[in-house]
């Protein structure tokens, strides 16, 4: 079985906005996700880790729209997107507000504009 998974990322599975890359730019965005619902994934008990081979990313649009909410246009002018995933369930693991998973040579299956 595949599930979706919806991941903030530069086009054509490149990095996320929370890569070293973007560490400058966004760190704002970084200051303002420490704690409340923006736990880490080692901060969060159902995951408690996050895998060198793992990518993070959401179980649903609206999870990953609470999560940037406000960044929006900050993340699109730097050229980010909504990747949707199609994803075999054993390699996701889903956390409170995450879900990390493998995404091996995958590609996103479709994306959209961060709105």
């Amino acid at each position: 079985m595949k599930v979706s998974i919806y991941r903030v990322e530069q086009p054509r599975g490149g990095s996320g906005p929370y890569s070293w890359d973007y560490a400058d730019v966004l760190e704002t965005m970084f200051s303002e996700h420490e704690g409340g619902i923006h736990i880490s994934p080692k901060q969060d008990d159902m995951l408690g880790h996050i895998d060198p081979d793992e990518h993070c990313g959401f179980a649903t649009l609206d999870q990953l729209r609470e999560w940037f909410e406000g960044w929006e246009e900050e993340l699109a002018s730097l050229g980010f997107i909504v990747a949707r995933y199609s994803v075999l369930l054993p390699l996701v693991r889903y956390g409170k507000t995450q879900a990390v998973f493998r995404r091996g040579d995958l590609f996103p299956e479709d994306s959209q504009p961060i709105q």
